[in-house]
């Protein structure tokens, strides 16, 4: 929107040397202009164009210490973009070139008429206005610009489908050079299957000068596959019919790897999983969503929302213009609006994993990017976030989990139920570990994670054969080396995967029969060689082992087991660990009651 007078926005000098003059003119410019400096010399105006700064400047040509030409020749050379409007007589000698020199861009006879001088000066503030709003919207498109080319992967393609140019995001992940990519025909990128004239409408949107939404296989240098979700802009030229087109792309390889993952892993435990098939059709779903954008100001105010991010959260169009952004994730409002004011003052770009409600108090997890958006000088402008909603690959991501916690939870049992001892066992070594694990000062995730592969520390016991396993009596020497097998057989049976359950499960396995003092086994270790679950897992075996009656043994009571567990001290247990334990009894006897009563 134009503003009706450009003028009044604008400070303007007045250099005139003439008093009679300035009491003449004055009077009409002052209340025309928001700030008016006047100056009766040329060497007076140039110290108030250097201390204030004007926008425009009026000057006189002749005038004592120093005249028009030689004070616009001055301050030419620290701006080369400020009017100067020169007044002069017919009669005032002076030259064209020099005006021509001093970049002089209005010239007015003297004597200058009002209206002349007011409808030059209102002209030459518009010119200004215009100047600045074209440079302001030009440093705004650049840095929304500068943003996409940053969080985005860019190819740029002329109307023949040809590719002109390819964004570094977009390279690095090709490997190819710039040089064998830009002039090839963008069709030599794509993956060739048996289902390539799915690719049809894109060929047929480069013909038609069309936009195009999709999903596109293509194969980097090292012929390896990769997926993305592709979006096709036309970009058509102003002067003339011509047009390019600008490809964004979003790589999902490693989502839809994922997804297929996941689906194995349900195949292979159907009989418990089955009903969680369904998870798979929302990840895809997810998938499909693909990217929402919101534009807030820096106090979180929010100036535009995209059709997504209103879908995501349940609101109508232009619903959630003028709320905050932070009143959308609560628990985080005070951090998020914290790490999103260091990113504007170190003129970074946040990355940040997000959970927002939704107009019904839902829950949504979102992978987010904020960057900021400055003005020329230097102040923020606004925040452009963009949001990816993982929600549906976190809950289902849950599921997996949970499932993974309930078949060691049952493998536990099944190896105790074996043994003809009660299945309390493993949930009190589990109760136990965790109990111990939090006063040694694991954090959450550890003591958690403890607490599920406990049950485990026995699981090689399965391979046992029975008349070994079950048999009443003390076993011989050889028959004892037997048993001690079964830790190895328990990390066999955990392999070498790199998941955090199998890990810990496996560490569980192989030492809780370690000894502190270097006497355990199966490999001897010693002190912190251990691994912490192993030391916590010996503690909690051994009192809960002698705290109940076995097939080979009576239970024993609860004095003569802090007593072997003193003298045990620093031998088989950690020092440290089984003074904590002693020290806190009263929970793992409270335990042991809970358990014995259910």
């Amino acid at each position: 929107m134009e503003i009706e007078n450009p003028l009044e926005s604008c400070t303007l000098l007045y250099v005139e040397d003439d008093k009679e003059i300035r009491r003449r003119v004055i009077p009409f410019l002052a209340p025309r202009v928001k700030t008016l400096w006047v100056a009766e010399n040329g060497r007076k105006g140039l110290e108030l164009f250097e201390k204030c700064k004007p926008d425009i400047i009026v000057t006189d040509l002749q005038m004592p210490k120093m005249d028009g030409i030689r004070m616009s020749k001055a301050i030419r050379f620290s701006d080369k973009e400020i009017p100067i409007v020169l007044t002069a007589s017919y009669s005032d000698d002076y030259r064209l070139s020099a005006a021509i020199e001093a970049q002089i861009s209005a010239f007015l006879p003297k004597p200058v008429k009002i209206n002349d001088l007011i409808k030059t000066v209102e002209q030459t503030a518009k010119s200004v206005f215009g100047q600045r709003a074209r440079s302001k919207t030009q440093s705004t498109l650049a840095q929304h610009y500068l943003a996409i080319e940053e969080s985005a992967l860019l190819i740029y393609l002329d109307e023949k489908g040809r590719i002109k140019q390819v964004n570094e995001g977009m390279l690095d992940l090709l490997g190819y050079t710039r040089e064998v990519l830009e002039g090839e025909p963008f069709e030599n990128l794509l993956y060739r299957d048996h289902n390539f004239n799915r690719y049809d409408s894109l060929f047929g949107a480069f013909s038609a000068g069309e936009s195009w939404y999709g999903e596109l296989n293509l194969l980097t240098q090292f012929d390896r596959e990769l997926i993305f979700k592709a979006t096709l802009i036309p970009i058509f030229d102003t002067m003339g019919p011509s047009y390019q087109f600008m490809m964004l792309l979003d790589d999902i390889t490693e989502l839809v790897n994922y997804r297929k993952l996941l689906k194995n892993e349900l195949d292979q435990t159907q009989d418990t999983l089955y009903e969680k098939i369904h998870f798979l059709e929302q990840y895809q779903n997810a998938i499909n969503e693909g990217t929402a954008i919101c534009r807030f100001l820096e106090d979180g105010t929010i100036l535009k929302t995209d059709s997504r991010f209103d879908k995501i959260f349940g609101f109508e169009k232009n619903e959630l213009v003028k709320r905050s952004f932070y009143q959308l994730c609560p628990n985080l409002e005070s951090d998020l609006k914290a790490k999103v004011a260091e990113a504007i003052s170190n003129r970074s770009v946040l990355r940040q994993r997000i959970r927002c409600l939704d107009n019904k108090e839902r829950m949504y997890v979102s992978d987010s990017v904020f960057i900021p958006i400055y003005r020329l000088n230097g102040e923020i402008e606004e925040i452009i976030s963009i949001h990816n909603d993982i929600t549906d690959i976190i809950k289902l991501n849950e599921e997996i989990k949970n499932t993974q916690k309930e078949l060691l939870y049952i493998l536990g049992e099944v190896v105790e139920s074996r043994s003809q001892e009660t299945g309390y066992h493993v949930k009190r070594v589990a109760e136990y570990s965790r109990i111990l694990a939090g006063l040694a000062g694991l954090d959450e995730k550890e003591v958690e994670l403890l607490g599920i592969v406990a049950p485990m520390h026995d699981v090689g016991k399965i391979a046992i054969p029975d008349k070994i396993l079950l048999k009443p009596g003390k076993l011989e020497p050889e028959e004892e080396e037997v048993i001690k097998g079964h830790t190895l057989i328990g990390g066999e049976l955990f392999g070498n995967s790199e998941r955090s359950f199998m890990k810990a499960a496996r560490i569980v396995a192989l030492e809780h029969h370690e000894s502190y003092d270097g006497t355990g086994y199966p490999f001897a270790k010693a002190g912190e060689e251990i691994h912490i679950f192993g030391r916590i897992v010996a503690i909690a075996d051994v009192f809960d082992a002698l705290s109940v009656e076995r097939t080979y043994k009576k239970s024993w009571p609860v004095e003569e087991i802090i007593e072997f567990m003193k003298r045990e001290r620093g031998k088989k247990f950690d020092p440290h660990l089984i003074d904590l334990f002693l020290e806190n009894l009263d929970l793992f006897l409270e335990v042991r009651k809970r358990e014995n009563m259910s």
